[in-house]
């Protein structure tokens, strides 16, 4: 498999920190046929759990966010996604790293044979990463 790069958009926002928030989001989500390609969720003790999300369809996403009167950060992020193999990013990170882009956020997993990445860098490093990328 070649290196897939895609640029695609985060959204970042808060939900209540009680049990079953989490479904009834994701719940809603499937009800409304909107698709994730990453979810992620962060909260300490009793703060607002900090809920970022990548969908496969920005616009739909927007949609329901309207539809369901929430607020949300939106930004860009980088997916990659390659074969896995011992040290298979490396040579991604090396050539990120080549033309002096600076990596704030990753975000990797590995599910069977490949692996794939959520990166976010500053604003003015996207042109740069988009120039890597084609």
């Amino acid at each position: 498999m070649s290196i897939l790069w895609k640029k695609l958009t985060y959204f970042a926002f808060v939900l209540p920190n009680r049990p079953g928030e989490l479904a009834r989001f994701t719940t809603s989500l499937r009800e409304s046929g909107v698709d994730l390609m990453g979810l992620w969720g962060y909260a300490e003790s009793e703060e607002l759990p900090r809920i970022s999300c990548v969908p496969v369809n920005a616009d739909a996403f927007r949609g329901w966010l309207d539809e369901h009167d929430i607020e949300a950060e939106e930004g860009r992020t980088f997916y990659l996604s390659e074969t896995n193999n011992p040290g298979a990013l490396v040579e991604s990170l090396q050539g990120i790293a080549d033309v002096g882009v600076n990596i704030d956020t990753i975000e990797c997993v590995a599910a069977g044979e490949h692996y794939g990445c959520f990166i976010w860098s500053n604003e003015r490093d996207w042109d740069e990463l988009e120039t890597l990328l084609t």
